[in-house]
């Protein structure tokens, strides 16, 4: 495992993965919401990250209200404040240009964490100089942390085992150099590269340094109250209170985004890749049902694709231009019959991009075409 990340790399790859973002978010809508906050982008601990931000910042408008001329001790005091608080964090609600340096820092923060986690970890119990890593800081660390989660679960079960609310940073920094290159604790790093590169291709070798210099690659392996926004989240994201166990995915290359996987003679035709190509085949009759089921008439396509497959069906079925899927999107919200559209995909579409019509995205499509016309 490196030592240092390119911090140069680092801010490019940032940048860049922040306006792709930023660019599909803000294009029909002027603000953000707590909700879209939660699914923002493919990666979760980045998601994670500018939530748990918000969370501070929330904190810190609490204090600011507090004043020497009024008591804020008054039980009356304390619970209206805290009722006050609690509603505006359900009403969030974030411009672009606010926003952007959040996800910028929290995917900075991600990738130091997925490639480097022992300096992260430190770097988090040491965030306030000469303050003792309580049994609260530990648990926030649990809550906002889903890449290496066995590491910050570990640090908070140390510290529980003690018997203390809290101990010297030194104490926990040790804590973290005897169990950090645990594998048991330590996920694969390669399925939260592939979701990175679902919005932004990542060249791991130029993020990666070594203290000489030279580039390494991948590493392996009462009356009702209204509850806040930052403890509802939760419950709104995958449930994760065990650490997930996602699906083993092959080695990246050196630049994941761009792979494309090569066909072995007698294999499946499962996609192997995010831009893998395949002669387009149209499908027979009985193989409507790979389709998918259609639980639920939409009025139109172009409304009901969440941003986390747009992102897809840009990448790998229009050749990551935006402005073509738009244009077939709206092509498809205008013919009048399941059969049109169906017609317009295999003839124009499939054809022209050399769709494999046995994969995912394709899939996913015409499904979402199908409720249309349910």
């Amino acid at each position: 495992m490196p030592d240092n990340l390119n911090s140069i790399a680092l801010n490019q790859y940032s940048a860049r993965f922040t306006t792709t973002v930023l660019n599909e978010v803000y294009r029909s809508q002027d603000v953000v919401t707590g909700a879209g906050l939660l699914k923002l982008t493919p990666v979760r601990q980045v998601n994670l990250g500018i939530l748990n931000r918000l969370f501070e910042e929330w904190k810190n408008n609490a204090e600011a209200f507090r004043s020497p001329y009024f008591d804020f001790s008054n039980e009356e005091v304390k619970s209206a404040l805290e009722e006050f608080m609690n509603t505006a964090s359900q009403h969030i609600a974030v411009k672009r240009a606010d926003l952007e340096p959040l996800l910028s820092d929290s995917v900075k923060e991600s990738l130091k964490l997925l490639l480097t986690p022992a300096n992260y970890f430190e770097d988090k119990i040491r965030a306030v100089p000469d303050a003792e890593f309580t049994h609260a800081k530990a648990e926030q660390l649990v809550k906002y942390t889903h890449i290496h989660r066995g590491i910050a679960e570990a640090l908070l079960g140390r510290l529980t085992d003690s018997g203390s609310d809290s101990v010297y940073q030194t104490q926990a920094v040790s804590w973290l150099y005897e169990f950090k290159d645990n594998a048991d604790l330590i996920d694969d790093t390669e399925q939260h590269l592939v979701q990175f590169a679902e919005i932004f291709p990542i060249n791991i070798s130029e993020l990666l340094i070594r203290e000489n210099g030279k580039s390494t690659t991948s590493p392996q392996a009462q009356p009702h109250k209204h509850e806040s926004f930052f403890d509802s989240a939760f419950s709104q994201l995958e449930p994760s209170t065990a650490r997930p166990v996602a699906p083993r995915v092959e080695p990246a290359s050196a630049v994941i985004g761009e792979i494309v996987a090569k066909s072995n003679a007698g294999s499946s035709p499962e996609r192997d890749s995010l831009n893998n190509r395949f002669k387009v085949e149209m499908p027979k009759p009985s193989e409507d049902k790979s389709y998918g089921t259609v639980p639920l008439k939409v009025e139109n396509i172009a409304g009901s694709i969440p941003l986390g497959q747009r992102f897809m069906f840009v990448n790998q079925l229009f050749d990551r231009n935006s402005e073509h899927f738009d244009k077939a999107i709206y092509e498809l919200d205008r013919v009048k019959s399941f059969e049109e559209a169906e017609n317009l995909i295999w003839h124009r579409y499939a054809s022209k991009y050399a769709w494999d019509v046995n994969g995912e995205a394709v899939t996913a499509l015409l499904a979402i075409v199908k409720r249309k016309f349910a």
